[in-house]
């Protein structure tokens, strides 16, 4: 009886220590990866100005008064600061670059976000 009683006890701790170790591993397994897919066309109208809208045009920043000397809330003033040289500068916050870090005091833009903006700059900065 107590050998059968020693047997049951061994096989139901290896169960639970068997089923601790697998419910841990398939909590971590359902973490989420979010890709950032930059393969279809990356339009102005529908891609970068909600971006600029969001995180540049803001009240008191890119907006219509236009900090910096770049309104960031048209075509015209995102093409304006295209143009410069300081538009992907500033937002990749590279260190000892020379540009100002934009968003100013704030976090740096999404990478995903990043590279879509790069994406319609390296094609012309279409007005799309």
């Amino acid at each position: 009886m107590k050998r059968n009683l020693l047997k049951l006890t061994v096989v139901l701790t290896l169960t639970v220590a068997f089923l601790s170790q697998n419910a841990c591993k398939s909590s971590s397994s359902n973490t989420t990866t979010t890709v950032c897919d930059t393969s279809a066309a990356v339009l102005f109208s529908a891609t970068v100005k909600p971006i600029m809208d969001a995180k540049c045009a803001t009240s008191g920043c890119h907006d219509v008064s236009g900090a910096g000397g770049y309104s960031l809330n048209t075509y015209a003033g995102v093409k304006a600061c295209v143009t410069s040289g300081r538009f992907m500068g500033s937002m990749n916050q590279v260190s000892g670059s020379g540009y100002s870090y934009m968003p100013k005091g704030a976090n740096k833009l999404d990478q995903c976000d990043i590279n879509k903006i790069q994406k319609w700059v390296n094609a012309g900065a279409l007005n799309n």
